[in-house]
């Protein structure tokens, strides 16, 4: 039966989608254009008709009309199965759910909020622009420096100081009191002796039961990263508590993990490449209407690992700047945090001297032993090892700090000096040098106690820089701030590093791994026994693992229906797909594989539009739980549509004999390799037939640029086929 994914991609056509948002040009067999996620004078962009695939050789992105959707629209799996299922006119309900018609009626439940919260918003755009009684709203708005367009483009409304204005209006519109209490809207009106109080106090002037939830606020639409209204920010005029009110939540709207004008920033974010945090709406208006449209605001002020999920789809630079006071230090702290938890890691191998096995385990004794630590001791001495790594996790990103002056707020910073902003925004402070300032301001560091608790504070810092000309940087930078002799911190901080490294994962190039008992795969932890890239393949034929049992299985895995980008591989593009499904299966069985396998391949190396997100959530669910990892919930973060897939891959494995723990990471680790290859060889491939047709047409500067990114590929596959036995 194909499923619902192929049926979608089947119906929808890439460039068609693709031409939504990029112009393209016929170039050969193909389409070309500029990419839409990187800056670019020269197009590097191609969609690939045949294959339903696109590629963008300047910034390495790709994938097929879903990964492109999920890319530019900056939405979940769920969201852009919704979007592409509508497109291509095929209903989910019936295929995803079990339970259809709840499904349904969340569905319709949702829609009719949404068109309630859009009458809301007309409804206060219209207070502000026409009442009388908004007068105080729009003389608030004008000394706050926010322009008439701007007021219309985010769609700033007024309540005015009525109980049930607005109630009154949406319920001649058709909709229910209880409508509008569950939308956030309105309250319900408190009966008896409440009651009693609540008309004293003016509340029982409404006729109906309920009365409005926001009064006398000028009102900030919340909006999704699509555009549609799911809540409303309120702002008090007058002495009104609180200053700000948010919408309850609701079905549409939940304050963590909203970030507001999110959704006229989204393409900014990606063409800059960055994006700005602040704290108040009014100062993500202010930044807009002063051309710094990659700026968004977290609702509530405090940063959260969910907004940062969510930016971390469309850049790898956050930047904070958030109030100069003491609480927005506080929160500035506390996002630091947040975006270091929420980013990806990503794991570096990082050369150990001779020796260093050695010193890191000791060997004497060890043999046989059930710590795992004395298991890799045992290992260590016995390999001739060619060359031993750690694999140190760093984060896939660069989180800054935008200075402010103190006491301006960045509304007040950018209209009193617009062109001090700029260069604020184009030249953040870098985190470690934000820790210099924040974690040595309450030190007296001319006296000793003051010297030794900012090397304190600050070398664990320094230790979590992977670049070691950086290191080197910040320590000679430190030894001048405490007037200390660098030699004494250099010592100091091995000393930390050391700490450091007793958690990281340690892997070993060398000669195979000799047979061993060992425990099971079951709870295979991240300390486990060393990954071997060296190691011979998995299986006579190139299948996983191997023997005739696993092979039969495995070779009917894939049904024709499974596609991804086919025909660039012929027949081994169905052998790739196995690998695929095979791989999701061992990380599903054994998590604590994923730091060898994270460490080698990501999301798009693979073919498969299921494995593909299924690798993803894998990956996302790992970057939580990376101190224990267990993925016996994991089921719950994957969508219906994808649980044919997570059945396939884990019966993949299933009928496998037991392997102990070095076995599964070899096997890991070959698997992940292949697939790695797999996606070079294509890419060789698509270059090579994009430079005969650039030299056909006599496009000299094109061939250059791919000939470039080419010889970029090949260097890859030799790597690769120089630390491996791996050749097809």
């Amino acid at each position: 039966m194909t499923s619902i994914i192929e049926t979608i991609k089947a119906k929808v056509d890439v460039a068609e989608e693709i031409s939504l948002v990029v112009a393209l040009h016929k170039s050969g067999k193909t389409l070309k254009g500029l990419c839409p996620f990187h800056n670019e004078r020269t197009p590097s962009f191609y969609v690939f008709p045949e294959t339903q695939t696109w590629r963008c050789f300047g910034c390495n992105e790709g994938g097929d009309v879903f990964s492109f959707v999920q890319k530019q629209q900056g939405l979940e799996f769920r969201e852009t199965l919704e979007y592409l299922a509508q497109k291509a006119g095929v209903a989910l309900e019936e295929q995803e759910s079990h339970n259809a018609e709840a499904s349904r009626e969340t569905s319709a439940a949702k829609e009719r909020l949404r068109q309630l919260n859009e009458d809301a918003l007309l409804w206060f755009h219209h207070m502000l622009l026409r009442s009388r009684e908004a007068e105080e709203a729009r003389a608030y708005i004008q000394s706050r420096g926010i322009s008439a367009d701007t007021v219309i483009t985010f769609g700033l409304g007024y309540v005015p100081d009525q109980w049930d204005g607005l109630s009154r209006y949406l319920l001649s519109r058709g909709y229910s009191e209880r409508e509008l209490v569950v939308g956030g809207l309105a309250r319900e009106r408190e009966m008896g002796s409440s009651d009693r109080s609540g008309r004293e106090s003016g509340e029982g002037n409404t006729e109906n039961g309920i009365y409005d939830y926001f009064r006398n606020r000028i009102i900030f639409p919340i909006r999704d990263i699509r555009g549609r209204v799911i809540g409303f920010g309120g702002r008090a005029l007058g002495d009104g508590k609180p200053k700000y009110l948010n919408s309850p939540q609701t079905l549409l709207f939940e304050k963590n993990t909203v970030l507001y004008a999110l959704d006229m920033a989204r393409d900014a974010i990606k063409q800059a490449r960055q994006v700005i945090i602040v704290e108040g709406y009014v100062d993500a208006i202010i930044a807009h209407q002063y051309g710094t449209r990659q700026t968004v605001a977290c609702i509530g002020s405090a940063i959260t690992e969910k907004h940062i999920q969510q930016l971390k789809k469309m850049t790898k630079q956050v930047t904070l700047a958030l109030d100069p006071d003491a609480a927005g230090s506080a929160a500035t702290e506390h996002g630091i945090q947040e975006a270091l938890k929420g980013f990806d890691r990503t794991v570096v191998p990082v050369p150990l001297p001779a020796g260093a096995a050695d010193r890191q385990w000791p060997r004497e004794g060890r043999k046989g032993g059930n710590n795992v630590h004395e298991q890799k001791g045992s290992y260590a001495g016995k390999q001739q090892a060619r060359g031993i790594i750690r694999l140190e996790e760093q984060v896939d990103a660069e989180i800054n700090v935008l200075q402010l002056p103190l006491g301006e707020d960045p509304d007040e910073f950018i209209r009193r000096d617009h062109t001090a902003w700029l260069y604020a925004v184009g030249h953040p402070l870098p985190l470690v040098d934000y820790f210099f300032v924040v974690k040595t301001a309450d030190l007296d560091i001319r006296e000793p106690v003051g010297k030794t608790e900012a090397a304190k504070r600050l070398l664990p810092v320094i230790g979590m820089i992977s670049d070691r000309i950086k290191r080197d940087a910040y320590i000679r930078k430190l030894a001048r701030l405490i007037a200390i002799d660098e030699r004494s911190l250099y010592a100091e901080l091995q000393h930390t590093l050391r700490e450091q490294r007793a958690t990281s994962v340690t892997a070993t190039f060398s000669a195979p791994l000799d047979k061993r008992n060992t425990d099971s795969g079951k709870g295979f932890g991240k300390e486990q026994a060393g990954s071997v890239l060296g190691a011979p393949p998995i299986g006579e034929q190139g299948h996983p693992g191997s023997g005739q049992k696993r092979e039969a299985r495995t070779n009917g895995l894939v049904g024709a229906q499974r596609h991804g980008t086919s025909g660039i591989l012929d027949r081994g593009e169905a052998n790739r797909l196995k690998w695929e499904d095979y791989l999701i299966g061992l990380l599903l069985q054994n998590p604590g594989l994923s730091p060898y396998v994270y460490g080698i391949i990501d999301d798009g190396d693979f073919a498969g539009t299921d494995t593909r997100e299924l690798y993803h959530i894998l990956y996302s669910v790992y970057q939580q739980r990376a101190s224990s990892p267990s993925l016996q919930s994991f089921d719950q973060y994957v969508p219906a549509s994808l649980w044919d897939a997570l059945n396939r891959a884990r019966e993949c494995v299933d009928i496998e004999t037991p392997r102990d723990g070095a076995g599964l990471v070899k096997e890991a680790v070959q698997c992940a390799t292949r697939l790695k290859r797999a996606r070079l060889v294509q890419l060789n491939t698509e270059l090579q037939f994009l430079i005969r047709e650039a030299t056909a047409a006599g496009d000299a500067q094109t061939r250059r640029q791919l000939q470039q990114r080419l010889l970029e590929i090949h260097r890859q596959l030799h790597t690769i086929d120089s630390a491996t036995h791996l050749q097809g």
